[in-house]
């Protein structure tokens, strides 16, 4: 049986009918795993279609419509975000980037400097940079990656479920947008924009797992940028897709042995190996001639030069992301997913963790190839979601990036859950529940779309509440610097951290030469832009310090006070100087 020839029928029909309807003898069904049925939207009537079409439309317009909000509210790259756009810059100027952002792991005391392993949101976002500019282009292009994962979330679930795991998938998806912020929706940082995907991931596994081969595309697409974009993502993800690897080789070998029609199959493995081998080659060249990353990714998951969270800290924190309210049906305060769960809360989680492998055995047993796949993948995930959480640095869960498998884990479990009851109600009930739970779903998507669209602002966005000031900084500063080669330099306050590296996105883009001393906390500016010796025409300093001494000469290009709030008044006020070409070394 190929998945090409599945049944389009919702999968709870006998297995020897489905089988026999595809080809395959009623004995072979009888003593074999098959792929499991596809539901294609083009079987669907007319008006069916267009409500299903329609709401992959609406989904994809969310991440859009949270980013057009904040660019008009003012929005602009500072911080994180500012790093990113200058590597997007790096694409489009020649220096191609090989590698990601740099980890924090080394900060914490891993001992190992890594980045994340690749630079794929660089190249996506670049085309939206270069037609819409250093602004406007980052926001958008982060939320048009998000648009697509939304769709393809939805798009996969529909192709394993039909109209009702679609919807639930759906409204996991956006529960998840909101119990994270709405602002995550546009964001570029590498540890937001990868959230979605990392889910739109799982589903592709499943559709692996399940021998659903047609969409390899989709998977090598959703599992290069997931395992490329952050060190979460790749700590999760790259054992579930080894484990979906596996098991597309295997169903392969059956597919091209019993299929009626297997011409697909070559095209589609060809189309995957080429996607994947372009993708990847930044990541392979740095591996052969550059700095080894993948290499020190490895030695930071696997050595044990640095103390980690441990057991107990990581096995509570899958209780906390599975036990009811799930982590991405709610919203935490500032380190609220790091609380001690009770154990009550413990009980529950775990609870649901063995439901889900008791009904994946129950499934396996029927020879339900779907229910018993997704169940394995919803355990992978968990499994190595925990694994990542006990390697990582004293310290570092405080990040809730480097724990936001809590969030899509969370999601794909409670979809699987949900999906896997409602296959073992009665039929009588599921008629009997079917229309009131279609509209309870339509009402809660409303209230989920509308909560999470008012978590959407400047105000609570990173680093929103002092766009506007360093706006007018910057642009008072590049009235008074003429373009030339410039050094730069950060004194003092965590307010510098941000205008910074804004101050730096905004010369780059103009055309300025920016040099910096690269080092622990600079390497994300990249060695091209490491100072050295090199001549300038003078020494940029961005300062907090109130009493700085500079040499003589030294102008005060801007000075700019923040709309933050800090305990010493005078950090509150960035001064930003031009040191001459003398004092460049002071």
């Amino acid at each position: 049986m190929t998945p090409s020839s599945a049944p389009t029928a919702a999968p709870t029909g006998p297995d020897d009918a489905r089988s026999q309807a595809a080809g395959e003898p009623a004995a072979a069904a009888r003593t074999s795993f098959r792929p499991a049925p596809i539901h294609r939207m083009s079987d669907l009537p007319p008006r069916q279609l267009w409500v299903a079409r329609g709401v992959l439309v609406a989904l994809a317009l969310l991440p859009l419509l949270s980013a057009a909000i904040v660019l008009i509210q003012g929005w602009r790259p500072s911080g994180d975000n500012a790093l990113i756009g200058l590597r997007v810059h790096d694409v489009l100027t020649g220096h191609f980037p090989l590698i990601g952002q740099p980890t924090t792991g080394e900060n914490f005391g891993s001992g190992i400097a890594t980045s994340h392993p690749g630079p794929i949101e660089f190249y996506l976002v670049a085309p939206f940079v270069a037609v819409l500019g250093p602004i406007v282009g980052l926001a958008l292009g982060a939320a048009a990656i998000n648009s697509v994962a939304f769709v393809g979330t939805g798009w996969l679930a529909f192709r394993r479920g039909g109209f009702g795991l679609m919807g639930v998938a759906v409204l996991a998806t956006l529960a998840m947008a909101r119990s994270l912020g709405g602002n995550i929706l546009h964001d570029p940082v590498s540890s937001n924009v990868g959230s979605f995907v990392a889910f739109t991931l799982l589903f592709a596994c499943w559709s692996i797992i399940a021998g659903d081969l047609r969409v390899t595309p989709v998977f090598v697409l959703c599992g290069t940028f997931a395992l490329q974009d952050h060190l979460s993502y790749l700590g999760t993800g790259a054992p579930v897709v080894a484990v979906s690897i596996v098991f597309g080789v295997w169903w392969l070998g059956r597919i091209r042995r019993r299929a009626a029609d297997s011409s697909w199959v070559r095209p589609t493995a060809i189309t995957s190996l080429v996607v994947a081998g372009v993708l990847w080659l930044p990541v392979i060249i740095d591996e052969i001639w550059g700095d080894h990353n993948v290499n020190a990714i490895i030695q930071t998951f696997t050595g044990k030069r640095t103390a980690g969270e441990g057991v107990t800290f990581a096995l509570e924190r899958l209780a906390v992301a599975l036990g009811p309210p799930p982590a991405f049906a709610r919203r935490f305060g500032p380190l609220g997913y790091l609380h001690t769960p009770s154990t009550l809360e413990i009980v529950l989680g775990y609870a649901v963790l063995v439901a889900i492998i008791g009904l994946g055995v129950v499934f396996y047993r029927r020879r339900d190839t779907a229910r018993a796949a997704m169940a394995l993948v919803t355990v992978l995930a968990a499994l190595a979601g925990t694994y990542t959480a006990v390697k990582l640095p004293v310290g570092a869960g405080i990040q809730a990036s480097n724990l936001r498998w809590m969030w899509t884990v969370s999601a794909f479990a409670w979809t699987a859950l949900a999906w896997m009851l409602w296959q073992l109600l009665p039929s009588f009930w599921r008629e009997v529940v079917r229309q009131p739970g279609l509209a309870a779903a339509a009402i809660a998507l409303v209230l989920v779309v509308s909560g999470t669209l008012r978590t959407v602002g400047l105000s609570t966005d990173r680093d929103g509440d002092i766009a506007d000031e360093t706006t007018q900084l910057i642009n008072r500063v590049k009235e008074e610097l003429p373009e030339g080669t410039y050094r730069v330099r950060y004194a003092g306050g965590s307010v510098v951290v941000s205008v910074g590296p804004a101050l730096v996105h905004d010369l780059d883009y103009r055309g300025d030469t920016i040099l910096m001393d690269i080092g622990p906390f600079t390497r994300a500016y990249a060695e091209h832009r490491g100072y050295d010796g090199q001549e300038v025409d003078g020494t940029i300093v961005v300062s907090a310090e109130a009493d700085a001494a500079y040499p003589e000469g030294t102008r005060l290009l801007a000075r700019q006070e923040m709309s933050v709030n800090r305990k010493d008044a005078d950090v509150n006020i960035i001064r930003v100087y031009l040191v001459d070409e003398d004092g460049a070394d002071g």
